[in-house]
């Protein structure tokens, strides 16, 4: 039953319109499913009907829960108790002179016994090769990187790897090539339990083993030069969010940094890197914190909210002296020292 212009709506048609916002839960879904502009079906679940008086009927608010616009999405149930653990390390930079595969293997072996449930890897997972780095690594080529990559990396552990616009983004910009689909088939044909997330930013939906419940975690390999302090990129990261289109956790690579914290009510975490200072990070004074991160999240059931995290920075350092020359070199090997975790 329509209502015409100007006339006032009859009972049955904003009764009919309520029912149809509490059966699908929310006002985008009911329009939705009845086929109705979003606005025509808000104007009658609002409108009073004889009966009402003088409050109108509470519509429910919208985006209780978050949608995708194309595709598929990821995502991971928690545990019985609410909780998720997983491992959050990348900057792995496989091909260069100064990748450290020890500090990547003792990584996932401290992830698997700690029960985590994958490995969220946030880029840069080959050194990729531009003119500036060609001395840099010891194994050239997109292919024999990603093959360097599927025969030294640790097996036992879902990964699950955004890729950035520098590295491994190298080859998108000059010949256009989907790394990420490529490297994804790579590793699944030498065993390897690895998923492709994306260019830059994949949203990954954490969901509640009991009540369905979810929320979005990030993760994010960005750009741009590491800041005076630890958190400021970050900061401004968040800062540069849109309304509704903030993560609960966001997971953050590129700048080779262990650091944790909560900004904009995001639970935000570098994820450090495995691979040692090179020489152009020498020359720009930027440290590089060798390790990774492993996560416990506590989930509300009731609204999916991420009430706590509890992050573990697992950092790896050097417990002896570099003597004479060999820790960098842009024409042989070059030494790398014991690293041990804190």
């Amino acid at each position: 039953m329509a209502s015409k212009p100007g006339q006032p709506m009859s009972d049955e048609l904003i009764l009919e319109a309520r029912a149809a916002v509490a059966r699908h839960g929310s006002i985008s879904a009911a329009a939705e499913a009845l086929g109705l502009p979003r606005k025509t079906l808000a104007d009658r679940a609002k409108a009073k009907t004889t009966k009402d008086g003088e409050r109108p009927f509470p519509v429910p608010k919208e985006r209780p829960q978050p949608s995708f616009v194309t595709g598929p999405s990821f995502e991971i149930v928690s545990r019985k108790d609410n909780t998720f653990v997983f491992g959050a390390a990348g900057d792995l930079h496989a091909g260069s002179k100064y990748t450290r595969w020890d500090v990547r293997e003792d990584l996932y072996r401290q992830f698997i016994e700690a029960g985590a449930q994958c490995n969220f890897d946030t880029g840069n997972w080959i050194d990729g090769e531009a003119r500036f780095n060609t001395h840099d690594i010891e194994v050239h080529g997109l292919t024999a990187q990603l093959k360097h990559l599927a025969k030294y990396h640790p097996k036992g552990l879902p990964t699950y790897a955004v890729w950035g616009d520098d590295h491994e983004g190298w080859y998108v910009q000059r010949e256009g090539i989907d790394v990420g689909r490529y490297c994804e088939s790579i590793m699944q044909d030498a065993g390897h339990d690895w998923h492709d997330l994306g260019f830059m930013e994949a949203n990954i939906v954490l969901r509640n083993a009991n009540s369905g419940k979810t929320q979005i975690l990030s993760v994010c390999h960005p750009g741009g030069g590491s800041a005076y302090a630890l958190s400021y990129s970050i900061q401004k990261i968040v800062e540069s969010y849109e309304g509704g289109e903030k993560p609960a956790v966001g997971l953050y690579g590129h700048y080779h940094k262990l650091w944790a914290g909560n900004i904009r009510n995001i639970w935000c975490v570098q994820t450090g890197t495995q691979q040692d200072q090179t020489p152009f990070m020498r020359k720009k004074r930027l440290e590089a914190h060798v390790g990774g991160t492993l996560i416990k999240l506590r989930q509300d059931p009731r609204t999916g909210a991420i009430v706590s995290m509890q992050p573990e920075l697992i950092r790896y350092f050097n417990r002896e002296y570099y003597v004479g020359s060999g820790r960098w070199s842009k024409h042989g090997d070059v030494k790398k020292l014991r690293r041990i975790a804190a």
